[in-house]
């Protein structure tokens, strides 16, 4: 059974409820109405659930892409301003376990 909070992959990693999610989306993708109402919920801040993100990377519709391209701008610049945020791997020995060429 789906279960979103659970920390048991087996119930949280659903193939039947990826399936779902994908073709809701693609059905979807030029629902204006829908879209139109995941941007202003997005404007929250308070998270979409992963099938409402899936409609908005579906997304069609060139105007409601260029909103939500200037929302997600938005948020970024709310949440991080002008910072940029680097990854800096740290080993805490000189045993390295990746295979880089």
């Amino acid at each position: 059974m789906y279960n979103v909070k659970s920390e048991n992959p087996i119930e949280f990693i659903d193939d039947s409820e990826i399936l779902e999610t994908l073709e809701y989306a693609e059905k979807n993708r030029n629902n204006r109405a829908l879209i139109e109402s995941l941007l202003e919920k997005a404007k929250d801040c308070k998270g979409l659930s992963h099938r409402e993100a899936a409609v908005l990377l579906e997304c069609e519709l060139p105007d409601l892409n260029e909103k939500m391209f200037t929302l997600a701008k938005y948020i970024k610049q709310k949440f991080y301003g002008n910072r940029i945020v680097m990854f800096a791997p740290l080993y805490l020995s000189n045993y390295c376990i990746n295979g880089c060429v």
